[in-house]
């Protein structure tokens, strides 16, 4: 008897001793401030309401604490009072110096003190993806009103490694804006101690699909020595057979956030094969700087299935295969007839899309969610589709709840497949998540095909497969098409991956296309080029622009590559087009960065709030031609990834005048371009703007690295009266990998239409002036001009630094700081560096 009291009391002991008190407002975290994510929910620190009015103790035993949290409704941004606002820790990773560690203990308490019956509901998350949250509800009940209770929030089922931070919310049928109640002494599981691990596949997981790419997270970091990001995981981490001692398997790895390794095997792996994977003991550092041991993780590969597999998931004949869709949005899904039954689709039920109206304004997506998918055993996707006007659709699989994890495809029905059942086949066996469970539909979501509310399209037999449909190719510009600008970027696109006969990955798309004048035997032309990620997308971007008038023929050499999925050889895949009779606009220079500019302002934007000031050099030398000056510029990693060069022009362009804009790009990665005409620097302040980024003015693609690339933007469907004055440009818009941020791009030779009511200086002569020295220390002199002059120094955001007027042939730049400027000699412009 003895024994068993004594094991109770161990067991309570050290359940109480796991629990540990975040926040009590007098010594636990007494400083700690809560708030609402739109500041309108309010925070107090004040004194316990049980405490009487003339001082001394509480008069409620359950809390005797002297302060307390007060937390005061709010309303949403448009002033409507909101129950799922909530105030949250502010700062919470210095307040919790690591995540809590459920696995320890899986429950919080708070006390709570209410005037009125609530709903509480208790949020953690992890800061600052609060995307990643989980949530406990308690209740505080008519007899439980005006007094303290400690309520349980269970987190039972839990056992997410990175939530770091407490968001309190409240709801209620009488809890309006204005209400308030109190609240105190949150306890819950202690913060980890030595950072946690997660994996992918988890540990001892079994029929893994053979196309696995396995992840190891932290709620810590992966450092090299000093904290540093590893760039190099050679002998840091590992896949092998069987266990951590087995032969290694070739792959590759890759981190995102310090906190996240990707490991990617080179090729599938075995059925019914055990395998580990991790970090090798005593190679890659913690955040405190202790090495990491012990983490890895192993799995069992699925068993081969034999013959083709041909899994249809939905086609509305069984209550087995009629999964409904939904909408994200306000478009309609209904189960319903087949409008006009043929020999592509008999079936006698079939989906109903009917279309909102509006721009992307919903789409559909199955619910519930399907099994996850395995792509390396069924890739391909078949669905038809029926649709009585030309129009995109949009097929997406991606993963729920993690929607961001998502890969489409689109298919532009033409008009000789409207009014007919059409079966769309789409290749996924370049995907590697294991994680998607759920369709999505997008039917004429750009709207391009002219749908209006209430249009409705059918679709039917959605089934995954094994077994490919035939390879098809389309080209852009497509075949004998006429009217081609001189400066289209072209391509050739397929459903299947482009490989090298031996298999492996073309590394020179270059050796494997061809450009010519007017045939297959016609004088070669110089291109770049370059193959998409997922090896489905060569794209060639002629070095010069077209003639004018001229035809041209492009493909792919016979015999010199494979379709990966079939592995049929490339033959026959070839295109020709005419280029337009007109000619190229006229352009002027707007900065050439060697002393030509129609610019006021020429910057770098970044977060202004960040404290972070961008790299940015207006006269950096050419990193092909040491005689040029042009732009350098360091991109970093604020605005997500939307950071910009900005350039104010001294007046709008004159858009009656030109419909095109150019510049150059250096760039030592591919990545994508975006341009942008406004009237404003930043977002907030403009008032209108056009940019790339939509289906008739898309983003193009850098697609040649460490070389000169130009760019041109057609702006003709912009109406002439506009008076934009600023240019932007976009590099790796959007993106935060660590290959374009904190990577230095160069920029040259800005050019487009004439501005408004001005003169160009590429209008002024200035051959025959000179100045010299030229860098200069103190006195420059003046050749081949006579007589007074007017002498403007300006900076390098052509800003006026002093003027003078003088009869002499020397001007003094001793007073000037180091660096460029630009010396104005009545009208005559030349570049100065100042030593």
């Amino acid at each position: 008897m003895k024994k068993k009291l004594l094991f109770i009391f161990f067991l309570v002991f050290n359940f109480l001793n796991s629990q540990e008190t975040h926040i009590d407002f007098d010594t636990y975290n007494p400083e700690v401030t809560f708030e609402s994510w739109n500041n309108s929910s309010t925070f107090d620190l004040t004194i316990n309401p049980s405490i009487p009015l003339g001082g001394g103790t509480s008069e409620d035993p359950v809390n005797e604490s002297i302060y307390v949290g007060q937390f005061t409704a709010g309303a949403d941004d448009g002033g409507n009072f909101d129950s799922n606002i909530g105030i949250g820790v502010v700062n919470p990773t210095t307040v919790f110096t690591s995540p809590f560690d459920l696995g320890e203990l899986n429950y919080f308490t708070m006390k709570v003190y209410a005037l009125e019956e609530v709903t509480l509901t208790f949020h953690i998350e992890n800061s600052p993806d609060w995307g990643n949250f989980e949530e406990a509800t308690a209740t505080i009940g008519p007899n439980q009103i005006n007094q303290w209770v400690e309520l349980y929030f269970d987190f039972n089922n839990v056992s997410n490694i990175f939530m770091n931070n407490i968001v309190i919310k409240v709801d209620g049928p009488d809890w309006v804006s204005g209400d308030f109640l109190f609240f105190d002494d949150i306890v819950g599981p202690p913060l980890y101690s030595s950072p946690a691990f997660e994996y992918s596949p988890a540990d001892l997981s079994t029929d893994v699909s053979v196309g696995v790419v396995m992840e190891i997270v932290t709620n810590n970091k992966f450092y090299d020595p000093g904290a540093v990001t590893i760039t190099d995981f050679t002998n840091k981490v590992a896949l092998r057979l069987g266990d951590e001692n087995g032969a290694d398997v070739a792959f590759q790895a890759s981190i995102v956030d310090d906190s996240r390794i990707t490991i990617s095997p080179d090729s599938d792996l075995d059925y019914l094969t055990t395998y580990w994977y991790g970090v090798i003991d005593n190679t890659i550092y913690s955040s405190n700087g202790t090495y990491i041991t012990g983490v890895g993780a192993t799995f069992t590969t699925k068993e081969p299935v034999t013959g083709d597999i041909n899994v249809m998931l939905i086609d509305y004949e069984t209550p087995e295969t009629s999964i409904a869709f939904e909408s994200w949005g306000s478009a309609g899904f209904a189960q319903t007839p087949n409008p006009a039954p043929d020999a592509v689709n008999p079936s006698s039920q079939v989906g109903q899309f009917t279309h909102p109206g509006g721009e992307w304004s919903s789409t559909i997506e199955t619910s519930p969610t399907l099994d996850n998918i395995d792509f390396a055993e069924t890739p391909y996707w078949n669905v038809k589709v029926w649709a009585d006007k030309p129009i995109d659709i949009v097929f997406k699989l991606q993963n729920n709840v993690t929607y961001w994890i998502n890969n489409e495809f689109t298919y532009s029905l033409s008009n000789e497949e409207i009014d007919q059942w059409v079966q769309l086949s789409f290749n996924f066996s370049n995907v590697t998540a294991t994680n998607y469970n759920r369709i999505q539909m997008w039917f004429d979501g750009n709207t391009s095909g002219g749908s209006v509310a209430g249009d409705v399209y059918y679709f039917d037999d959605i089934e995954k497969s094994s077994v490919p449909p035939p390879a098809l190719v389309i080209f852009s510009p497509g075949d004998e098409a006429t009217g081609v600008l001189q400066y289209s970027q072209l391509s050739i696109e397929s459903n299947f991956q482009f490989v090298n006969i031996d298999g492996s990955d073309i590394e020179n798309p270059i050796s494997v296309l061809e450009l010519r004048e007017n045939n297959s035997a016609g004088a070669e032309v110089s291109f770049y080029a370059a193959l998409s990620t997922n090896k489905t997308k060569f794209t060639i971007v002629p070095v010069e622009p077209l003639s004018s008038g001229a035809t041209y023929w492009y493909g792919v050499k016979d015999g010199m590559i494979k379709y990966d999925e079939n592995q049929s050889t490339v033959s026959g895949v070839n295109a020709t087009f005419s280029v337009t009779n007109d000619v190229m606009p006229e352009m002027v220079v707007y900065n050439d960065f060697d002393g030509n500019s129609l610019c006021s302002l020429t910057e770098a934007l970044n977060d202004p709030e960040s404290g972070i000031a961008p790299s940015f050099d207006l006269f950096a030398q050419d990193p092909m031609n040491p005689s040029n000056s042009v732009m350098e510029w360091t991109k970093g990693t604020t605005w997500y990834g939307w950071e910009r060069i900005n350039i104010q022009l001294n007046a709008p362009f004159d858009a009656s005048l030109g419909d095109l804009f150019s510049f150059r790009v250096f760039s030592p990665v591919k990545t994508g371009i975006r341009f942008k005409l406004t009237d404003a620097s930043y977002d907030w302040e403009q008032t209108g703007n056009y940019e790339t980024g939509s289906e008739s003015f898309p983003d193009p693609s850098i697609v040649v690295e460490n070389q000169w690339q130009t760019f041109y933007f057609n702006i003709s469907d912009l109406a002439d009266g506009v008076s934009f004055d600023h240019l932007q440009i976009f590099i790796g818009r959007g993106d935060m990998d660590a290959d374009v941020s904190n990577t230095t791009f160069y920029i040259d030779d800005i050019m487009g239409p004439a501005l408004q009511n001005t003169n160009s200086n590429n209008d002024f002569e200035t051959a025959n002036v000179v100045i010299y020295p030229n860098p200069a220390n103190d006195i420059v002199q003046i050749e081949n001009l006579i007589g007074n002059k007017t002498i403007k120094i300006l900076d390098i955001n052509g800003r006026l630094v002093t003027q003078t007027t003088t009869d002499s042939n020397m001007f003094s730049v001793a007073f000037l700081n180091k660096g460029f400027y630009f010396v104005e000699i009545n009208g005559h412009i030349k570049k100065l560096i100042k030593n």
